[in-house]
């Protein structure tokens, strides 16, 4: 038996349950926001638990608490902590040697317009955690930032993630990984804007990546915990820079160049686990 546990049903979600459901998988269906965890007693999720939450926070609980109980959770609290937060994540790419573009954290409003000026406009403005495209920015010049950093000031901890604007076409590069296989990759391209997110109304295609670059993904790939993640990667000069990790990654799009194929492996992997 397989424990899946979600806080919202996407298509994402509903393609999994099918597909695993269709496999003759037992699944244990637990909505998170249903469900309270015992932090000082027995927890019996009836085997490995898949966390489809789209809250970062429930997924990091959750990983956490079944992970000290002995279950095993897809991902590991070690890649959702990793992943749902973009300071973790570059800190950690940088760490272990990957490309990735040159950023700095600063705590206040008047350090973040100076380090804004230092890293040199444009300068793209992300919040820690999120998805989407949500919130991020591209500051043009100190004004721009000025205005964005006010608004940061009303909604956020006064964290500002402030990474230099990479000159790259007009798309970029998502592998989406299965246990420790590349299952897809594709190219998302910008829809009205300068943002790839398929939530603003990006397009995708497949992406006919070197045997280089595939390498380089799989490196990435395997400085986490096998599980079900996807890589955001972007086309320079000087090769792939990588720019985001994602543990609950969205596959419909690539879903529409793939077909089933994202799915299928999907399943298959999470079947090795029941």
């Amino acid at each position: 038996m397989l424990t899946f546990i979600y806080d919202s049903i996407s298509w994402e979600e509903k393609e999994l349950i099918k597909g695993l459901q269709s496999e003759g998988v037992k699944l244990n269906l637990v909505n998170a926001k249903d469900n309270a965890l015992n932090l000082t007693g027995k927890l019996d999720f009836g085997g490995p638990a898949i966390i489809r939450c789209m809250s970062s926070r429930r997924s990091l609980y959750y990983s956490y608490i079944l992970e000290s109980h002995g279950i095993k959770t897809i991902n590991s609290f070690n890649t959702c902590n990793i992943a749902g937060n973009k300071v973790f994540t570059t800190s950690y790419l940088y760490k272990n040697g990957i490309k990735t573009p040159e950023t700095s954290v600063s705590f206040s409003h008047d350090n973040a317009l100076s380090t804004a000026d230092n890293i040199g406009y444009p300068v793209v403005f992300k919040p820690a955690s999120g998805s989407w495209g949500r919130m991020i920015s591209l500051l043009e010049n100190e004004n721009i930032a000025e205005t964005v950093f006010s608004m940061n000031d009303m909604v956020n901890e006064n964290s500002y993630y402030l990474q230099k604007y990479v000159n790259r076409p007009p798309r970029d590069v998502r592998a989406i990984v299965v246990g420790d296989n590349i299952s897809a990759t594709i190219y998302r391209y910008s829809g009205e804007g300068w943002k790839t997110n398929l939530a603003l109304g990006g397009k995708v295609e497949k992406a006919v990546l070197s045997g280089s670059q595939l390498d380089m993904l799989i490196k990435v790939a395997h400085l986490f915990d096998p599980g079900i993640i996807g890589i955001d990667a972007m086309e320079t000069d000087e090769g792939l820079i990588v720019h985001e990790i994602n543990s609950r990654v969205e596959f419909k799009g690539a879903s529409k160049v793939y077909g089933n194929k994202i799915i299928n492996d999907i399943v298959q992997y999470l079947k090795t686990l029941d």
